[in-house]
Parts: structure tokens; sequence; C-alpha cells
């Protein structure tokens, strides 16, 4: 796979995340809390997974085992962190604040690596984290809503899971990887659901009930399994900051879904949130020395034929 193709990976998975906003958001809406929803949502992708993948499985080792454990706690402080927040917030804040992982990513790179990434890369991160704020943060009192700082906690382990992912798909199978990171994922996410009550009561007896199964276990197919798939595969192929930058287009998806298909709120503040968040992914994956450098030559060879 090339590099170009790698970034298509990313993006639909990030078109697929986007999407997830609005239907998690609907299924914590009609009854459900926010340990169910990670239930019903990872145990059918790790069922998928383990079922599609089941020969892969089988003849992996025990240090791809180790490592898909290790990412999958990442990944479920993120999940519950950022469904936590959902409960609290709208879908369109959800989506924009969960992008603060683009400012997080040079960071941890940096003191991890200690290597220091591209002025542009800092650049679009303080520009998207300029945006969110402008949709989070109340400045008449400084202060930040609880969904919204709870989406923010999640973005930070969602800022850890990416960049170990990208080191560990460079080296092992990503599906195998991911399979135990869904597995590890639902056990939590059990230990969470039998503390908070379980599953809900109605979810066959009614037709409203069976509804919002339904939604759970689509949005656990799609969005759990096909989505972290495409996130694995494509982070083989491109580099860490990259990916966060990439995938990150599930914050542009999200919000503008939300507004048009599920009635969320819009104002200057989400507009404005948009186009920041829109400038900093855009920013980031525009060669803007290579640009110049196309035109330098254009400019002398005009003047010369002038």
């Amino acid at each position: 796979m090339n590099r170009n193709f790698a970034r298509v990976v990313l993006i639909t998975a990030g078109i697929i995340w986007g999407f997830g906003f609005i239907a998690n958001k609907y299924i914590l809406d009609h009854g459900w809390n926010y340990q169910q929803l990670l239930f019903v949502r990872f145990f059918v992708a790790t069922i998928a997974i383990f079922l599609i993948f089941n020969k892969r499985i089988r003849k992996t080792n025990l240090k791809t085992i180790k490592a898909g454990l290790f990412l999958g706690i990442f990944l479920f402080l993120g999940y519950f962190f950022q469904t936590w927040g959902l409960a609290h917030t709208t879908a369109s804040n959800n989506a924009l604040i969960t992008a603060s992982y683009i400012f997080l990513m040079p960071i941890i790179i940096y003191i991890s690596e200690k290597k220091r990434v591209g002025n542009q890369t800092i650049l679009a991160g303080i520009i998207v984290m300029a945006g969110i704020s402008l949709i989070s943060v109340d400045f008449s009192s400084l202060t930040i809503a609880s969904g919204d700082a709870l989406t923010f906690i999640g973005a930070f382990f969602y800022a850890f899971h990416i960049y170990f992912l990208g080191k560990q798909t460079k080296k092992t199978d990503p599906y195998v990887l991911m399979a135990f990171q869904m597995l590890i994922f639902t056990g939590f996410a059990t230990i969470t659901l039998i503390q908070s009550g379980g599953l809900p009561t109605d979810l066959v007896t009614t037709s409203g009930g069976f509804k919002v199964l339904l939604y759970a276990v689509i949005i656990g197919f799609i969005g759990s399994f096909i989505g972290f798939v495409l996130q694995s595969i494509g982070q083989k192929h491109t580099n860490e900051a990259e990916a966060a930058i990439l995938i990150s287009t599930e914050s542009l998806f999200g919000p503008v879904l939300a507004i048009l298909f599920y009635g969320d709120p819009f104002n200057l503040n989400i507009l404005l949130g948009i186009i920041f968040v829109f400038v900093g992914i855009l920013l980031s994956e525009t060669d803007l020395k290579k640009i110049r450098r196309i035109k330098k030559p254009n400019r002398i060879s005009n003047i010369k034929e002038y």
C-alpha cells in the first residue's frame, strides 16, 4: 500500500466515525448509558474480528498479544471518557473537541523521542485548539462544561493510542493487533457494564428498545470493527503525526452531520470552530515549501519569456 492510499484509508475511517457521533448520541438520548453503549459496540467488534481473522490470530505470537492488550488500555480510556462526555454535551462539541489529539500529538512525539515536529504541524495543532476553544470555553467565566472536559480527557488518551499504534503496526500484523485491543476493551467494558447495572431490560421486549439495540450493533460493526481496522492498516503506511491529522477529519464530518441530520445547534462559534479545525487539517496536509519551490521557477520562466 502506498502512502497516498493509506491517507484515503485513514480519511475513510474519519468519515465512518463522523457518522458514529450521531449514532452514539441517538443511543444515549434514548435511554442507554455510556457503559451499555461501549459494551455492545465493542463486544460486536470483538466477535467480528476474531471470526473474520481467526486464522491470522491463531498464528500470532506473545509479543503481538501483549502489544494489543497494552494499546487496548489507551483505546478503552479514550472511548470511555469521550462517550461519557457525549452524554453531557452535543455531538458537535464532542466531535470537535476530540480533534484536540492533533495538538497533543507533537508534544507526545517530542517528549518520547526528543524529535522536533515541523513548525507547520505545530501551527496546525494550535489552529485546531483555537477552534476547539471557541466551542468549549465560556469566555465570560473561563469555564468548560463537564461534558467538554471529559471529551478532552478522552482525546488525551486517544493521542497516546495513535502514537503507540503507529509504532506497533509497522512491526506486527495490524489485524491481530486490533483483535487483542478489542478483546481487552471488551473486558473493561464488561466490568463497567456490571457496575452500572447491566444491559437495558427492554432490549427485545419493545420495538423502541430493539431499534436502539440494532443501532448499537451496527455502529459496533461499522464504527468499531471496520473503522479501527482501517486505522490500523492506514497507520502502517504513514507517520503518527500525519495519521492523527487525517483521522481527525471525524471532527469535521461529525458536527456537520449532527447539525444537518440531528438538529444540533448552529451558531457563529460552531461555524468558526469547524473552519479552524478544517484549516488546521488542510495546513498539516499541505507542503507549503514544495508549493513555493514549484512557483518560483515558474515566475523566473515567465520573466525570461517576457
